[in-house]
């Protein structure tokens, strides 16, 4: 429900939309590279936990509207979600596809949809099981370009609702367009 509120939050953010679309460099691509810092959100069956993690990306836009992207993250730090239980992102990788809406010179408003890779890890005392599963996900996000090419972006995810474990995510990170 909370990341249904921030995706619903960034949309009302980016209206009113530009009219004015640029076909002229529906051509041209460019590829990207970048990194975020994720604060996660992780329902497992023993309690909520929020393990912060970081993930690398790289991708090809095809034009201003499309591109394909991949990540791959590794968790940072653990979390307790119940007493002595501590739950943290191992791992994840995936592959999406983006669509862009340019609103402006400077801000575009961005979704990704695709399939992610994710082990968690949990640990109660001394024993720790490893959790992993593939699932859709799909996420919103707002970049706001510094430069032409260097971008600050800031993204809601769902990466996996499925199983035995819900994980969402809030990021903030970098991108640089060649």
């Amino acid at each position: 429900m909370r990341l249904r509120a921030i995706i619903m939050t960034l949309v009302l953010l980016a209206l009113p939309v530009r009219a004015d679309w640029d076909f002229s460099a529906i051509n041209q691509g460019n590829w990207y590279l970048g990194s975020q810092f994720n604060y996660g959100w992780v329902d497992t069956q023993f309690g909520d936990a929020n393990p912060l993690a970081l993930h690398f990306l790289g991708g090809y836009q095809f034009n201003p509207y499309i591109g394909i992207e991949g990540r791959i993250g590794l968790g940072l730090t653990d979390d307790e979600a119940a007493d002595g239980i501590h739950v943290e992102i191992d791992s994840y990788y995936g592959l999406y596809v983006t669509g862009t809406l340019p609103m402006g010179d400077w801000v575009r408003l961005y979704a990704l949809v695709g399939v992610t890779d994710l082990s968690l890890e949990e640990d109660l005392d001394s024993r720790s099981d490893t959790f992993g599963t593939t699932d859709l996900s799909y996420g919103i996000g707002l970049s706001l370009l510094a430069t032409e090419q260097f971008a600050i972006t800031l993204e809601a995810v769902q990466w996996l609702d499925k199983g035995q474990f819900d994980v969402a995510g809030m990021s903030l990170g970098v991108r640089y367009d060649f």
